[in-house]
């Protein structure tokens, strides 16, 4: 008996002078994580446990500079597209029918545009060309009839005359986009969850593994792969991709961001965007579109948070407490950033300050809040055109905030709007609606 509480002494000594910090010699001397020790000046950690805010601030502040238009040709690469030329006082003017979508709700359409024309796909799989005035250039199916009875969803890229598909079965493939006659195919080994990102003769694009991958644009043969961390929960919304000249950053269904090089697909940083206590949580995550701008990266997500990283480094320039999963949209020092419970945040760009914050529900009745959520949301040069789940759009004016009018455009939920040459277009599950 006393040979066992000796026994038992010395072991809580022991104990009690080990220490579970990194910093302890105990456990640093010879056991340094490998890993780790590869890319620790290439990683930051960032802990975040504030509140989001959620009400309204300097809400009588007007706005009198008009808002500058983003004529840059490669708005498309760094998603920093910014106010556009709208037209105002809009109306139906055609729809582009197909057939139902199934589990519209749960995805988020991307339309692409060819000058007046544009391209989709109907349940099927089939991919429609359309004039301007409606009417169907070219309708291709590519999937066998069992493929079909899945419904594949399927998301585009265009660069010239080519067409990148990829879609819900791990197929991805190339299109001629003056014939829609099929250039090659490839079969990925897991599906595509990210938008697509051309650059010149390759393309890039992150799979459900939350590995990206660089591809030929010629003939979609692997050019370079980087793993991630493997996740197993698929993420809620389409991760996002932008590059430079020399780096491509994209992030992950973690929240995690992160800079490569764009030629072979090595890590030049890492910056996690949530705790390691928050890890079980990730599933929850939803990120805004990656928004590149003079040489920093603007996002945000629905886990209380708006960043801004320095995209040489990875290091966080200032962090706002806004919960939202919609692109920030930019003019010159102003970031325009809409939160998942309706208020407007106008952001000082080069140091995170609060500009204004507007209440855009506050005339509609808390029944009426419940039953409505945002898909999305664009920036004209005087307001702003902020969709509905309920068929609706709401126009904000953008020098006070106030809403200012509302469009009613179909029953059922709709897609975040888009803008092609003055004119907005609207994706609900069996139409495309052109508002002119």
């Amino acid at each position: 008996m006393i040979k066992k509480i000796i026994l038992a002494l010395l072991i809580f000594s022991f104990i009690s002078n080990c220490s579970f910090d990194t910093k302890s010699g105990i456990w640093t001397n010879n056991e340094k994580i490998e890993k780790n020790s590869l890319i620790k000046d290439k990683v930051q950690v960032l802990f975040q446990k504030d509140k989001a805010i959620s009400k309204e601030f300097n809400k009588n502040f007007l706005i009198n500079t008009p808002l500058t238009i983003n004529k840059k040709k490669n708005s498309l690469i760094t998603n920093n597209i910014g106010p556009q030329v709208i037209k105002d006082n809009f109306n139906v003017k055609s729809k582009y029918n197909f057939s139902k979508i199934k589990y519209f709700e749960n995805f988020n359409p991307e339309l692409v545009f060819d000058k007046e024309n544009l391209i989709f796909f109907d349940k099927k799989g089939s991919i429609i060309k359309f004039n301007d005035t409606s009417k169907i250039i070219w309708k291709k199916n590519y999937y066998s009839k069992k493929e079909k009875k899945l419904l594949p969803i399927l998301n585009f890229s265009l660069n010239n005359d080519v067409l990148i598909v990829t879609d819900n079965l791990a197929k991805f493939y190339a299109l001629n986009l003056k014939s829609g006659e099929i250039l090659w195919t490839k079969i990925h080994t897991s599906v595509v969850i990210s938008e697509i990102k051309i650059d010149k003769d390759k393309f890039y694009v992150v799979d459900s593994e939350n590995d990206i991958n660089c591809f030929s644009l010629i003939d979609g043969k692997k050019i370079w792969t980087f793993k991630t961390d493997y996740d197993l929960i698929k993420s809620q919304k389409k991760l996002s991709i932008v590059y430079d000249d020399s780096k491509v950053y994209f992030n992950n269904s973690k929240g995690d961001i992160y800079a490569l090089d764009k030629i072979n697909g090595n890590l030049v940083w890492l910056t996690p965007t949530r705790t390691g206590t928050e890890s079980l949580k990730s599933f929850l995550i939803k990120s805004s579109k990656l928004v590149l701008d003079q040489g920093n990266l603007f996002f945000s997500n629905n886990n209380n948070t708006f960043f801004s990283l320095d995209s040489n480094t990875g290091f966080i320039n200032w962090i706002q407490n806004i919960n939202s999963e919609f692109k920030p949209i930019i003019s010159e020092n102003i970031i325009f950033s809409i939160s998942s419970d309706g208020y407007l945040f106008l952001i000082n760009k080069k140091n995170g300050n609060i500009i204004r914050v507007t209440d855009i529900f506050t005339n509609f009745s808390p029944k009426k809040i419940k039953k409505m959520s945002i898909s999305g949301f664009v920036v004209g040069l005087n307001k702003i055109y902020l969709s509905l789940s309920n068929g609706k759009i709401l126009e904000i004016n953008i020098s006070n905030g106030k809403p200012t009018n509302i469009l009613k455009i179909s029953r059922g939920k709709i897609s975040s709007p888009f803008i092609n040459s003055g004119k907005m277009f609207i994706v609900k599950n069996n139409a495309i609606i052109k508002l002119n």
